[in-house]
């Protein structure tokens, strides 16, 4: 029963969905791509737990209706003593870096002198350059390998407009406003990236030990008999030695430049902000949430019901509205009463002006929730 019953109610919400998807478009309309985050919740080392969530859950809405997207999995991990702990703080910082690269080109577009487009070259040519040389040293540890493109290295085509945010749980949730945020208001500066050494290169510079002659004062007998003499040979023979080796000269790293961006940058207006959406994730961990999975695993519906119409407020992009501070604070907060919090809380830091001009889709309302016939 619950199998069917949870299939009936995904239809539901999914035949909603391809409402949007058989609207018309414009031949010279872009479609919707929305980005959607997926960072480690509390309680989990990785993604995959909130990956299962977002396959069975929103995917299915997202796909009948048309709406395409982006995955982002955000894992970082460090060990710490022996004991592998999450880093957090890798959505906040991808997110700014979005807004902040989209910020310095708006600048460079309306830059007359054509400085800021010069250091873009320069930047863009060393990168390149560095990549290049992280390959010739990939081949110089592994001779035998082919040198292939990573798949890892692989990007879509740019969108070409805004893509807004699906941020899954209130982790993600946290770490995508603070980084809109810092994208929003923070420095534009960039640092041109030094060049990558090419290992072969530096070890030819330092040289290889030199030789030194060592007398070898082993006796040799020569001749037999009564005429046999003990004779020391003190010709000597060559010897690696890396004692006697001069050490090699270091040369000093070179001093960061610094591309001032922000003497160009102009506070007035915060154009080019994404939407963005809250999807909630109740993440259940530990002995004392035994109880609670084992009742969803026989009413798994309300799940269905809980996240398929969340993400189906994202296929409807008029769900869009103003918000305000408070609410950016408090959003998702009830996920942090689960005990794979462990009393902990994730602050919400983000400016006022920020706040007031910032959309979110209203994912906690449903106007027609599904009704059942029973």
């Amino acid at each position: 029963y619950n199998k069917k019953e949870s299939k009936r109610r995904l239809d539901y919400y999914c035949s909603r969905a391809a409402h949007v998807a058989n609207e018309p478009i414009g031949a010279l309309e872009t479609p919707r791509k929305v980005h959607v985050y997926i960072a480690a919740p509390m309680g989990e080392l990785g993604t995959r737990k909130a990956r299962m969530h977002f396959e069975e859950y929103i995917l299915p809405v997202f796909v009948a209706g048309a709406l395409d997207y982006e995955l982002t999995l955000v894992n970082d991990t460090e060990t710490v003593d022996d004991v592998e702990k999450v880093v957090r703080g890798g959505v906040h910082s991808q997110i700014a870096e979005e807004i902040k690269e989209r910020r310095r080109k708006q600048l460079e577009a309306t830059d007359e002198t054509g400085v800021l487009k010069m250091w873009r070259e320069t930047i863009d040519e060393r990168a390149k350059e560095n990549e290049q040389r992280d390959a010739r040293n990939k081949r110089g540890e592994n001779p035998g390998e082919a040198a292939v493109p990573e798949l890892g290295k692989w990007k879509p085509e740019p969108y070409p407009g805004i893509m807004d945010v699906v941020a899954i749980g209130r982790v993600t949730w946290v770490e995508a406003i603070n980084g809109i945020s810092e994208g929003a208001l923070g420095s534009l500066n960039r640092t041109v990236p030094p060049l990558v050494k090419i290992k072969a290169e530096e070890q030819e510079a330092m040289g290889q030990p030199d030789k030194e002659r060592r007398i070898d004062t082993t006796p040799v007998v020569q001749g037999e008999g009564s005429e046999a003499v003990q004779v020391t040979d003190t010709a000597g023979t060559i010897v690696e030695s890396s004692e006697s080796a001069p050490r090699p000269v270091t040369a000093p790293e070179p001093t960061p430049v610094v591309v001032n961006y922000d003497e160009y940058a102009s506070q007035a207006t915060l154009a080019g902000l994404p939407a963005v959406a809250y999807i909630s994730h109740m993440n259940l961990t530990g002995w004392g949430s035994v109880p609670l999975k084992i009742w969803n695993f026989f009413h798994d519906q309300q799940n269905v019901d809980r996240y398929s119409s969340q993400a189906l407020q994202v296929v409807f992009e008029s769900t869009r509205r103003r918000t305000t501070k408070p609410e950016l604070e408090t959003m998702g907060s009830a996920e942090e009463a689960l005990e794979a919090w462990e009393g902990q809380h994730m602050d919400v830091v983000v400016e006022d002006n920020v706040a007031g001009s910032l959309m979110i889709y209203d994912t906690q309302v449903d106007n027609a929730p599904f009704k059942s016939d029973e």
